[in-house]
Formats: structure tokens, C-alpha cells, sequence
């Protein structure tokens, strides 16, 4: 009696093991050309793309993208986003179009060539020594790429790169002063897509530059670029740090924030005031001016696309606490030369 329960016992255990199923991941394709048998199209194929990467990045501002086909076809890049997994996306026409999912951590940084349509690494990766970065060139692409954004009241490149990082869809920027005006335009490309200018004050940098001035420009430095031993020690004047100009790296601590983005503590300060109409950095810095208690003002977007906001605070702008998600503000000490 004792061994047939104990056949039934195993029976079940058997039958339960049988009926759960069993979790198998899949694995990520990741650079292998197209093989499935299906008739999916894509969803989207953005333009002005020049290296998986940054099809990869494009696929992570899509909802909907689960991978993508990156190469270059007819002397042509071509990036294609798929709302399925790569292992389905159908067979391709060239063979210089492969597939990666969007899950991939090693995707390519390189721009392809006729020897390397697929852009595939060649002893370079994206985690090692990839694609150098474009950080303060004149931008020489040679497409008809234009500005996602064209963002108001930024005076230093730092301050279109915290555009830049706020933005998921901008990988590059050019900034500098055309007509006594300074400008910062977003883009979705790589620095090196990026159209030569019509202005030679342009210049152009990558969204991963780590070293970014944050020099206002001046008609004898209309590029904003930093003018001393690095543009971690002094500002404009080769002073240390007292003109306002200077990032807060290096040495020296910066006397003043110029068109940096917020990064105090959340909830460490209120406004004390949020002066309407107001349009431009430089206006919100004479309302600050017009109250004894302000020390700093914050200037930018709320929202994606929002009005332009000014906010007077009554602590130095180190302090001003860190912008939420969505937001694209910038601060000023009321001392900053504007």
C-alpha cells in the first residue's frame, strides 16, 4: 500500500512539473543580419543618423521600438526602429543592414565607410575606446539636418549641454554668438552630422563631452570657449574664478553660477517671486536686480515646448534645488554678466 502511494506521489509531482512551464530567456540579438520570415515594417526611420549607437538612442525614445537595423546602404546611413524583437525582423534587401535589439549594451559607435558599410566595431567599442567625440569643432557634416530645439536665454555652452541631457532625443549642440546674440540649437544626430554653419562662431560638441565651457561668449571669444590652462581653473580674463564665467571644477571655486543647471537639494528653497512675461534671461536677472533679498534666478521651460519661466530665489544658485523630470531650466547668481 505504502509503495503504490507512493507511484501515485511521483505521478503527480511528475504531472505538476509537466503542466508548469518553463521560463526560458531569450537571448538579444545584437549585430546579426535580419532572419525572420515575417512581412513587419518599421515603425519609423528617423534621418541624419550615422552610427548604430545613435539608432540605438532613437529606438530608446520610442516606446513602442523593441530593436532596430542600422547600416549603409548606396553611400546612404539608413536607421530602421521595429516594434519587435530583432530575432523578427524580416530579412533585408543588403546585406549591410544588421539587427540589434534595444536591450543590446555593446552597440557601435562608428560612422560606417564603404570598407565597413555595417558600422560594426573594428577593435573599437562603445565601452572601450569608441568613436571620438565631436567637443568644440566647427560643425563640417554635409546633410540638411535641422534643430530639434532651438532653447532661448542660454549664454554658455554648459548651459545648451544641460538642454542637451534634458532632452532624450538630443545627441549633439552647437552654441556661440552670431550678431551679439547667443545661440544653442539641439540635435538629434551625432556632432559630426551636424550641417556646416553659416557662422564660424558655431561649434559643435557631442552630448557625452565631459569637458564643456562654461565661458560666456564676448565679441573677442564669440565661441564661448575657456581661454586659460583648462576650463576647470579660469574663466574669459585667465582670473581665478571671480568672473562669474568659470565652470566649479578644478582648483578654483567659481565665485559665481552662469547658466548652469540647478543642482541643490530637492526642497531645499522656494521662490520668493515668479515675475510674468518675462522672455529672456537677461529680463529675469533685472527683476532679481529690482529685489534686495535675490540672490539668484532660475530661467527656462516647465514643460516641453512650455512659455519661458522666471523664478527669484533668495539663496545662491548652488542651492537652488535640482529641476524634476521634464523640466529644462537653467540659474544665474544675480552677479553673473549677462
Amino acid at each position: 500500500m505504502q509503495s503504490f502511494t507512493s507511484i501515485l506521489a511521483a505521478s503527480a509531482l511528475v504531472a505538476g512539473v509537466s503542466a508548469s512551464p518553463i521560463q526560458l530567456t531569450a537571448r538579444a540579438t545584437c549585430g546579426s543580419a535580419p532572419a525572420g520570415s515575417g512581412s513587419q515594417t518599421p515603425l519609423s526611420q528617423p534621418t541624419g543618423i550615422t552610427t548604430a549607437s545613435a539608432c540605438q538612442a532613437q529606438c530608446e525614445a520610442n516606446n513602442s521600438c523593441l530593436s532596430f537595423v542600422f547600416g549603409m546602404v548606396n553611400n546612404i546611413d539608413q536607421c530602421m526602429l521595429y516594434s519587435v524583437a530583432a530575432a523578427s525582423v524580416p530579412k533585408q534587401s543588403s546585406t549591410n543592414l544588421i539587427a540589434y535589439d534595444k536591450a543590446c549594451t555593446s552597440v557601435p559607435a562608428v560612422v560606417p565607410t564603404t570598407s565597413n558599410p555595417t558600422g560594426a566595431n573594428t577593435g573599437n567599442t562603445k565601452g572601450g575606446n569608441h568613436k571620438r567625440q565631436t567637443c568644440g569643432s566647427a560643425p563640417s557634416g554635409s546633410g540638411s539636418q535641422s534643430p530639434m530645439s532651438q532653447p532661448t536665454g542660454i549664454t554658455t555652452a554648459a548651459a545648451c549641454l544641460a538642454q542637451c541631457n534634458a532632452n532624450s532625443a538630443c545627441l549633439s549642440f552647437i552654441f556661440g554668438m552670431v550678431n551679439n546674440a547667443d545661440e544653442c540649437m539641439l540635435y538629434s544626430v551625432a556632432a559630426s552630422a551636424i550641417p556646416k554653419q553659416a557662422s564660424t562662431n558655431l561649434v559643435a560638441y557631442d552630448k557625452a563631452c565631459s569637458s564643456v565651457p562654461s565661458v560666456v561668449p564676448t565679441t573677442s571669444n564669440p565661441q564661448g570657449l575657456a581661454t586659460g590652462s583648462s576650463s576647470g581653473s579660469t574663466g574669459s580674463t585667465g582670473n581665478t574664478g571671480n568672473t562669474g564665467n568659470t565652470p566649479a571644477q578644478g582648483q578654483h571655486k567659481r565665485a559665481n553660477m552662469c547658466g548652469a543647471a540647478p543642482t541643490g537639494p530637492t526642497n531645499n528653497a522656494s521662490p520668493i517671486s515668479t515675475p510674468s512675461n518675462i522672455n529672456s534671461a537677461a529680463a529675469c536677472k533685472v527683476k532679481c536686480q529690482a529685489d534686495s533679498s535675490c540672490k539668484s534666478f532660475e530661467f527656462g521651460t516647465i514643460t516641453s515646448g512650455g512659455s519661458p519661466v522666471c523664478k527669484l530665489f533668495s539663496v545662491a544658485a548652488a542651492s537652488v534645488p535640482a529641476p524634476t523630470s521634464g523640466q529644462s531650466l537653467v540659474v544665474y547668481d544675480v552677479g553673473c554678466s549677462m
